[in-house]
């Protein structure tokens, strides 16, 4: 990367009263995309990609970031994002793509950074969004059920919980617009983060980690149950959840994985001992958020590497989980449950746990769901949650 490309930029703000939405800026095939809450990005093209694995790959990406941001002027730096994600295997690969255009909407506010020259960058103006893809999904009969009984059979007093997913596999019958399934995802789950990165798309209600000036916060979840099928059911629902031993267990083993994992990085550090029960448009989870404010001014790509993987999605002792799930699972997570977000020039930044996500092959799709293994589990009720957790991709992508 070239200092003469990042003294060359411009920005553009605009302000309107009607600005809901700028996904339809992103690329109808493998949009770069990431939303939470009234915050949206939009990466157009490719200035330039770093890569990295293994131990402390993603504050190796942080140095990568630092340096390239060291070369911009200091009034462009708050305004520079980069997008990126990371395998679940904490060994494995993870990547920062710096687009050569990044619009950026907070509120009503958008903005649209441009490195390099204004004219060699083509803008694509706001282009109507398509049909959505539509995908066929077999059924096929599943062993996960035994796959849990066998994560069941290696829990002792020493190994409290693992987390088994499964896949599915779908074909894309008819083609479509990528951006569609974001934009419905969005609509049925707006308290999530929705993202697509690489071809890696979905809605995730799980905050890996949020950093601010200092300030850091992160969600964490642990514990499900289906939504009710009117108002008392539901509440009943919730309730149950709320009082269950089993999922309160499992609840804490995540609570206290992060807990023991940002406290390194904090001067101070506060999680509510009691979680809450936290309503999606499918299920309800066992939530808890946790805040602390940072020893130094830290980047959120320093963080990572510690915080990930969480007991949430893998289990405790984490050593163990990650080989259990390693000789269990039939097919690799890839980037399921890893990282995904972004990060500006100031190291604040947003990072989500890739999960209710799929990701796009050549004529196929390939989506993930686990449940939280510990003992005392049941297999059946598992195998039911997961069902719970493919439903807003299955439904994401039907007419």
């Amino acid at each position: 990367m070239s200092s003469a490309n990042l003294e060359t930029f411009s920005r553009d703000v605009v302000r309107s009263t009607r600005v809901e939405s700028i996904l339809d800026y992103a690329s109808p095939t493998r949009p770069l995309y990431f939303r939470s809450g009234d915050c949206e990005i939009v990466g157009i093209g490719e200035h330039t990609r770093w890569t990295a694995s293994g131990p402390n790959r993603f504050a190796r990406l942080g140095d990568l970031w630092d340096a390239a941001v060291a070369l911009a002027p200091p009034a462009m730096r708050p305004y520079l994002r980069a997008i990126g994600s990371g395998s679940f295997d904490p060994n494995g690969e993870a990547f920062l793509i710096f687009p050569r255009v990044t619009i950026i909407r907070q509120g009503r506010e958008v903005t649209t950074v441009t490195v390099g020259d204004p004219d060699s960058v083509p803008v694509n103006p706001r282009r109507t969004i398509g049909p959505v893809p539509v995908v066929d999904w077999p059924h096929i009969d599943s062993v996960y059920r035994d796959r849990v009984r066998a994560a069941l059979g290696r829990l002792d007093s020493d190994f409290g919980k693992v987390v088994v997913a499964r896949a599915i596999t779908g074909h894309v019958v008819t083609p479509g617009d990528e951006r569609a399934p974001l934009g419905k995802l969005a609509s049925s789950y707006p308290d999530c983060h929705i993202f697509a990165v690489e071809g890696l798309w979905g809605a995730s209600p799980e905050t890996l980690v949020r950093v601010h000036d200092r300030r850091v916060q992160t969600r964490v979840l642990a514990g499900s149950a289906a939504r009710g099928v009117d108002p008392q059911s539901d509440a009943r629902a919730a309730s149950h959840l709320a009082d269950s031993t089993k999922d309160r267990d499992e609840h804490e083993y995540a609570m206290q994985s992060v807990l023991t994992a940002l406290a390194p990085h904090c001067r101070s550090i506060v999680g509510v001992s009691t979680p809450f029960t936290l309503r999606l448009s499918n299920v309800w989870h066992l939530a808890s958020d946790i805040e602390g404010i940072l020893r130094t001014r830290t980047s959120v790509l320093d963080i990572i590497d510690s915080v990930h993987p969480t007991a949430a999605v893998a289990g405790v002792p984490t050593d163990r989980a990650l080989t259990t799930i390693a000789d269990i699972e039939a097919i690799p997570r890839g980037r399921y449950a890893g990282p995904v977000g972004w990060v500006d020039g100031s190291g604040n930044g947003e990072w989500a746990i890739a999960l209710r996500c799929a990701q796009w092959r050549e004529t196929d799709i390939v989506a993930h769901a686990g449940a939280g293994i510990i003992v005392g589990s049941d297999p059946e009720s598992e195998y039911a949650e997961t069902e719970l957790k493919f439903r807003p991709i299955r439904e994401a992508l039907t007419l």
